[in-house]
């Protein structure tokens, strides 16, 4: 097989974006110290630095993303998101939504996460690169169609799909294996039946009641939705057991035309926002995988999109295991690896296995049973 044109996406501007003091992803306010926040940028700049000083990034040609267009992130927002965006930017600082503060340089630097995005999928559309990796901030799964969320502004990889559908892409399959649900993603497909989302995250961890197993799309869109809510401490042989029990067979009853995976690396044993129990030898085998099905099913056009990561000192290792695999490359020597990987819960336990059986036996896609979305015969074939 040839060796794959990739591409990596990355802007400085996204490094400029700062979600303010606070603790978590808090403001400040009552009892609340000024924190460095979990998740300023610089351990971005630093992650892009690793792959660089590993000799990964040899393997992929740097693009420099433009801002997205108006058109673009109408997309999916409405025009008065934007604005509140655009106006509390500019004004230096402030809350745009709930858990979503803004810098001066921020309103840019979404424009540039989403840009880069639909830049990606567009050129992996067009045939220049077969599969592209975009690293940037901020994210976006969070974010909904009127409101920004949980430190997400626009919603990157919903715009991204939606600029595959406006390309002439039939079928869009979106695996979000960020540890919290998006529901910004989830709410702008729930009535598609063209764009499968499924997320692997947390069970109830944020938002709350939020990636239940039962919401499944609506309308037209019925069956167009799959949570896996996996319980905490969740490890790596259960993340592999998902995508082998649920995702790669569902994929295949869908029948997309591109894959957009959003990749968040927050499911990491060592990241503050969650309890999951991954490791980059997780997230390098994840993505091995998701490639090879995009290789199936796709002419292998696959799109990654960076999400969550908050571990100041192991989310650049888990970026460089997601690169080295889209790279075709082994997983990477990872110094942290030792900590995490003789944890029982790396090893698939009958309590985690519980969510996949479920989905296999009810949801519409996986139990072959009637629903609005099914294999469509020859509409990604072009």
């Amino acid at each position: 097989m040839s060796t794959p044109n990739l591409a990596w996406y990355s802007h400085e501007l996204c490094f400029w974006h700062d979600p303010g003091p606070g603790s978590g992803y808090v403001p400040v306010g009552p009892g609340v110290e000024p924190l460095r926040q979990f998740a300023v940028d610089p351990d971005l700049r630093r992650a892009e630095g690793l792959v660089k000083a590993s000799g990964v990034m040899d393997r992929f040609t740097g693009v420099t993303p433009a801002p997205a267009s108006d058109e673009d992130l109408l997309l999916v927002h409405v025009p008065e998101h934007i604005e509140r965006i655009e106006a509390t930017s500019a004004i230096g600082s402030g809350d745009v939504g709930v858990y979503a503060h803004v810098n001066y340089h921020s309103a840019q630097a979404a424009r540039l996460a989403v840009g880069a995005c639909v830049q990606a999928t567009t050129s992996v559309l067009e045939g220049r690169f077969d599969r592209a990796y975009c690293l940037v901030r901020p994210p976006g799964h969070h974010a909904e169609p009127d409101r920004a969320m949980a430190l997400c502004l626009y919603n990157n990889v919903a715009i991204a799909a939606r600029a595959a559908q406006r390309h002439g892409v039939h079928r869009v399959l979106i695996l979000d294996w960020d540890v919290h649900h998006g529901n910004g993603i989830q709410r702008a497909f729930y009535q598609d039946p063209d764009v499968l989302y499924i997320s692997i995250h947390q069970e109830g961890l944020f938002p709350a009641a939020s990636g239940l197993v039962m919401e499944t799309g609506a309308g037209t869109g019925a069956g167009s939705t799959l949570n896996v809510p996996l319980p905490a401490g969740t490890g790596h042989e259960a993340y592999l057991a998902v995508i082998n029990r649920i995702v790669e067979p569902a994929a295949r009853a869908f029948g997309p035309g591109l894959i957009l995976v959003a990749a968040g690396v927050d499911a990491s044993g060592h990241d503050p926002m969650g309890r999951m129990m991954c490791t980059s030898r997780t997230f390098h085998a994840l993505t091995s995988m998701m490639c090879r099905l995009a290789d199936e099913l796709t002419a292998g056009r696959i799109v990654f999109a960076h999400e969550g990561g908050y571990s100041a000192w192991y989310q650049p290792m888990l970026v460089l295991g997601i690169a080295s695999a889209i790279a075709g490359l082994p997983a990477p020597q990872d110094p942290f690896l030792h900590s995490l990987d003789h944890l029982p819960g790396q090893r698939l336990q009958r309590h985690q296995s519980r969510v996949i059986e479920h989905l296999t036996a009810h949801h519409p896609l996986l139990a072959h049973r009637p629903s609005a979305v099914g294999p469509r015969a020859g509409a990604d074939d072009e």
